[in-house]
């Protein structure tokens, strides 16, 4: 206690404490006039430059301008959300009206039996599951291109079915919602043989279209195709099947799959979208069409679904739909119009690596059956063969010099480029 310096010691005596009575009078200093007030009172040490208005508190200064800058941020986020809300409002809005109508659509088909009552109902149950696609990809040296086409949501989780020739060589695919919501949607995978591409789009709980069964389809029965031509918006047409089993109807095109034909409408900007039977079910892919002046003439192709189905599950599960692959050119046998004559296909030719070559097959067999299926022509083994996975062993029935011989092929991959 010694080496402690008493703080009072060294004080003139004017300023040393005196004791005072109850009839002394009290003086307040006065806050400006002694800091060593405010240092003893406060029990801290006030720097050098201490502010001379003691009574401002910059503590509360600085509150007041955070929460005017508070103000100022909830206003200008008011600002910007507000349309983007009110948007988003008239979306659900067109999106709840177009469910009621697709439920009532619903209960209301289950009750009517004659087919020229139906198609309104179906067509407003279908509406919400089929969109416009509109692509940008590049035109040239410069500038971008635009495509439109059509695209049926098959998952409710945001997954669409569209054909590969509509987003070919896109760099950006926009994808339209029958609410009116425009979205960017991904590409998932494509098949070129058979012109399927699958699209990812980042919303759930969509309305997906019922997947039906193709070959349980016949030659005149009523269907709806509904897409969107020439960029028109939404347009339902209705027809019936006018054949069944179109192998690679177009030539110049390079499909190697068999085809619904239909009379229902179907224009440039229809590829992609629904062809649905009278339950609403998705029964095709429209395709294309046949004509001379580029419009519709009332021949119009659609994927069957049985196939558009298979393509899809496999691409989504693998990114991609491997083929199977005989490697051979294949011709018309020699009168095979005629009733005694055998029906089949003749081996022209080999590709390199050919797995029909590598199991034995010759040029000038005739290939009668692909294991128990008869075989009539080229595209129609074409068509078996692509829908068939590689690795498969097959067993050909080939008449060779007139005598009838069996072969069995292990099919290879399809390479990509045919």
């Amino acid at each position: 206690m010694d080496d402690q310096q008493n703080p009072l010691e060294n004080k003139p005596a004017a300023e040393e404490s005196t004791p005072f009575s109850e009839n002394s009078p009290v003086e307040m200093p006065f806050p400006n006039s002694s800091p060593e007030y405010w240092q003893q009172s406060s029990g801290s040490s006030f720097p050098s430059s201490h502010p001379k208005h003691p009574h401002r508190h910059p503590r509360k200064i600085s509150h007041r301008r955070i929460s005017i800058l508070f103000v100022i941020l909830v206003f200008l986020g008011a600002l910007l959300t507000i349309p983007w809300l009110a948007e988003q409002m008239v979306y659900s809005l067109n999106r709840g009206t177009e469910r009621a109508k697709a439920d009532v659509a619903r209960q209301l088909l289950k009750d009517l039996p004659v087919p020229e009552q139906r198609i309104p109902w179906v067509a407003k149950v279908v509406a919400p599951c089929v969109v416009g696609i509109r692509t940008l990809a590049p035109f040239g040296y410069h500038g971008i291109g635009m495509d439109v086409g059509s695209g049926v949501i098959v998952d409710a989780q945001g997954y669409v079915l569209t054909n590969q020739h509509v987003i070919a060589n896109a760099r950006t695919i926009m994808v339209r919602l029958n609410d009116g919501r425009v979205i960017e949607a991904q590409e998932i995978g494509h098949d070129q043989a058979t012109d399927l591409a699958v699209l990812k789009i980042k919303e759930t709980n969509l309305d997906a279209i019922n997947w039906g069964d193709s070959q349980q389809i016949e030659v005149g029965d009523q269907v709806i195709a509904i897409g969107n031509p020439y960029d028109l918006g939404q347009t339902v047409t209705s027809g019936i099947i006018s054949a069944t089993e179109r192998y690679n109807p177009i030539p110049s095109k390079r499909w190697v799959q068999e085809f619904l034909q239909t009379d229902a409408a179907i224009n440039p900007g229809n590829s992609g979208g629904a062809l649905v039977n009278l339950n609403g079910e998705l029964i095709g892919i429209n395709t294309a069409i046949f004509s001379e002046t580029g419009g519709n003439l009332g021949i119009g192709f659609a994927i069957p679904s049985i196939l558009a189905k298979k393509v899809y599950e496999e691409i989504l599960k693998h990114g991609e739909m491997k083929h199977g692959w005989l490697g051979m050119y294949m011709g018309p046998t020699p009168n095979n119009q005629q009733s005694d004559q055998p029906r089949g296909v003749v081996v022209t030719g080999f590709l390199p690596q050919s797995p029909a070559r590598d199991a034995g097959v010759k040029v000038g067999d005739i290939i009668l059956r692909w294991n128990k299926t008869e075989i009539h022509d080229p595209l129609q083994l074409s068509h078996i063969v692509v829908l068939s996975p590689p690795g498969e062993v097959v067993t050909l029935e080939i008449l060779r010099k007139e005598k009838i011989i069996q072969i069995e092929i292990t099919l290879g991959i399809r390479p990509v480029e045919l």
